[in-house]
């Protein structure tokens, strides 16, 4: 069946809609008008809504079931959480690009999704497998409240496809893994001119430790180590009973998760007086490059060239919901959102030309993977 790319302007306009409502990850009421406005657009489509209600402070999550033939199926991810605080990003036109909050990172996405199931459905013939939409609220702060539902879902398809935004014509075959930890160092506090000798210096502490932590780092094994974040102390006339740091690993190798932890649960104070603290643990594994991947790979290089356009693979040192439904088991293919840059920031925007091959691209997976799930 020949597909046609969509108008341009169609697509931007009903985008715009939803990033009007500025849905920064936590904002409760924001995230549910939206959900709201999304389930409107998909009840005359067919689908059949679940809402997950939200918890720890966190949005619901909304699922679309669309029924199909009796291929394996597949399920699209997308989040509709964003970063900046609210009224911190301006909607504004510029040449080809489009600005605005979350407009790349990812409602640009999800929205692409939704205009290609609906494409898909106007073309007649019915889906040939079933596809699940969802749209998450929490993805931004690492999907503490979505991740199993999103894995439980994915088990249930032959493939998932993530609507992530790239910054070229690309799509995302493998993603770092990452780990958050926070170091707590307890001194003693003390009197920094009378009482100096008495005290314990958890600053001092933290400076000896950033540099042991700096050391993780081997780009060779696609291996890093941030501590990104550092507090500590009171005044300057007292010696510090306390600071912290916060860490941030990243790796391309599941097990270098697990080493890295061990060493750093093994981290000795020099001063007998500083005591040491860890928390926090592997947030999302890798998702690792397979052959099924590279598969799923290779039909969207063959959608694009029906619209004689390259396109590239990535691999990305950023996490997403690819990394779980990959551990899942499930063959993902990621970044297939709008092309874009400057996410998470005032200056984030989508490259508007770009939008009609992207969703072309989405809706020619979906139909394929809904059909056969990858080889390999």
């Amino acid at each position: 069946m020949t597909q046609s790319l969509m108008n341009t302007d169609d697509i931007l306009r009903g985008l715009l809609r939803w990033v009007e409502v500025d849905t920064p990850t936590g904002a409760i009421e924001a995230l549910g008008q939206l959900q709201d406005m999304i389930a409107e657009e998909l009840m005359p489509m067919g689908a059949t809504l679940e809402r997950i209600p939200g918890r720890d402070g966190m949005g619901d999550h909304l699922i679309a079931r669309f029924a199909g033939g009796d291929g394996p199926g597949v399920l699209i991810s997308s989040h509709i959480d964003t970063v900046c605080p609210p009224g911190s990003v301006a909607l504004r036109r510029d040449g080809d690009h489009m600005h605005g909050p979350g407009i790349a990172d990812m409602k640009g996405g999800a929205y692409l999704a939704l205009c290609a199931i609906r494409n898909l459905l106007h073309d007649g013939g019915g889906l040939p497998g079933p596809v699940t939409m969802i749209f998450s609220s929490d993805e931004e702060i690492g999907s503490p409240t979505s991740h199993q539902m999103i894995q439980a879902e994915a088990r249930r398809h032959g493939s998932v496809l993530v609507t992530e935004p790239s910054r070229q014509d690309q799509v995302v075959t493998f993603r770092k893994g990452r780990s958050k930890y926070t170091l707590d160092i307890h001194g003693q506090e003390s009197h920094a001119g009378s009482a100096f000798h008495e005290g314990h210096s958890a600053i001092l502490e933290l400076a000896r430790v950033i540099g042991k932590l700096e050391q993780v780092t081997d780009r060779d094994r696609g291996t890093t180590l941030n501590v990104g974040r550092v507090r500590g102390g009171t005044e300057p006339n007292v010696v510090a009973g306390h600071a912290a740091c916060d860490i941030d690993l990243r790796f391309a190798e599941n097990p270098v998760a697990g080493e890295v932890e061990t060493m750093l649960k093994a981290l000795q104070p020099e001063d007998p007086g500083v005591r040491f603290a860890l928390s926090g643990e592997m947030e999302k594994p890798c998702m690792q490059r397979t052959p099924q991947i590279v598969e799923m790979f290779e039909r969207a290089r063959a959608i694009n060239a029906q619209i004689d356009t390259p396109l590239e693979e990535m691999h990305s040192g950023g996490g997403s919901d690819g990394n779980f439904t990959a551990a899942a088991g499930v063959p993902t293919l990621d970044g297939l959102g709008v092309i874009g840059n400057a996410w998470h920031s005032p200056n984030e925007y989508l490259v508007i030309s770009a939008l009609a091959r992207r969703e072309f691209l989405l809706r020619g997976l979906i139909r394929s993977l809904a059909a056969e799930a990858p080889a390999g």
